[in-house]
């Protein structure tokens, strides 16, 4: 992983947040699916949120659902959902906004928290905002990598040698959208990470070209579990302009950062 993608996941969780939004993708070649799992999958969204192409002429404002379950060998069901909501306006502004509790710190303490995620690409800057603390943590995507946002699910990196396939699965509607699907399987052949038979990771996602984005989704990976992705309650109206732009009763969120490997680790590379 690199230096960078670790800031953002620090600054993520430094903020008592884990969130989860659907990234401004359109259909063709997909990076590795499967490598880090479902809350990965779930994290890359909203990591492509920052780094997403940006769309313009084409508001909204809908309701994301985002939900993970899976099946422990000894039976027991891990069932995680997440809800919010997502807006964007003419000139491609975007944010997103979800309510987390009983997540890291927040577990501990009861707290809820309120983080929405402005994206303003005019600007050349991002804003992580807590409305529960009324604190703000600017990223300046200006002075950023050409690395971010692209080191979500490096299967190759891990040795993951696979096989893919993709299917396209027709129209439908969804909403009043009329979107287009796509099923993409990949296989992980027998021995390649110690597998004694093949693993088949499959993700479905239906895509609208109206709003340039996916509507939904399903990612199965044998070894983590199945994450679903919805955008309902679908309002092509201009959102309030107040939306993208940070309350001048705000104040900046201070974010210390520690890169100290652990005992017996690698320190990490610049």
């Amino acid at each position: 992983m690199s230096r960078i993608a670790k800031y953002a996941v620090v600054a993520v969780v430094a903020l008592g947040m884990c969130v989860v939004a659907q990234a401004q993708a359109g259909p063709g070649p997909r990076r590795h699916m499967g490598a880090m799992g479902p809350g990965s999958f779930a994290f890359e969204r909203i990591v492509g949120g920052f780094g997403g192409k940006v769309v313009t002429g084409a508001p909204f404002t809908g309701t994301v659902t985002s939900e993970t379950v899976q099946t422990l060998s000894d039976g027991t069901k891990l069932d995680q959902k997440v809800n919010g909501t997502i807006a964007r306006d003419s000139v491609g502004r975007t944010r997103t906004e979800m309510t987390f509790s009983h997540i890291g710190p927040l577990a501990a303490s009861g707290e809820e928290a309120q983080i929405a995620f402005i994206r303003d690409p005019a600007a050349g800057k991002n804003y992580i905002l807590n409305e529960t603390r009324k604190t703000v943590l600017t990223i300046d995507r200006r002075a950023g990598s050409n690395e971010e946002g692209q080191w979500m699910g490096r299967g190759k990196d891990r040795g993951e040698n696979a096989n893919v396939q993709t299917t396209s699965l027709g129209s439908k509607t969804i909403d009043g959208l009329t979107v287009e699907g796509t099923q993409t399987t990949r296989t992980i052949p027998a021995g390649t990470i110690g597998n004694d038979k093949p693993i088949v990771i499959t993700r479905v996602e239906w895509y609208s070209q109206d709003l340039q984005m996916v509507i939904s989704s399903t990612h199965t990976d044998p070894r983590f579990g199945t994450t679903t992705y919805e955008l309902t309650n679908i309002n092509r109206s201009e959102p309030a302009q107040s939306m993208f732009t940070v309350p001048q009763d705000y104040t900046a969120a201070r974010l210390r950062i520690s890169m100290r490997p652990k005992v017996g680790e690698a320190p990490d590379s610049q």
